[in-house]
């Protein structure tokens, strides 16, 4: 998938909040809270997060710039650092 269909999926996935997908964004934020890459948004970048969901956080990777909370909340999407795979892959399952 390229990056935009990623981050537009995960968003999806973020919006429909199904426990599963819930559950899954929270254990690898978590991972992603303990990266020295987690950078906090700024300017148009967090003002949209925020117009897309306001209970997102307006964190980004610094790796490849994805918002965090679209990237985690994809199921098929990866950690580009290689800390976290697509659901289904990763070691917590």
């Amino acid at each position: 998938m390229d990056k935009l269909t990623d981050i537009a999926h995960g968003w999806t996935e973020f919006i429909k909040g199904r426990p599963y997908t819930r559950e899954l964004m929270n254990k690898r934020l978590a991972i992603c809270d303990t990266c020295p890459n987690k950078r906090q948004m700024t300017g148009a970048g967090k003002i949209i997060v925020q117009l897309i969901n306001d209970k997102a956080n307006t964190f980004k990777c610094g790796e490849c710039g994805c918002p965090l909370s679209a990237l985690c909340a994809n199921p098929s999407s990866k950690c580009k650092l290689g800390k976290w795979l697509p659901a289904g892959e990763e070691s917590y399952y």
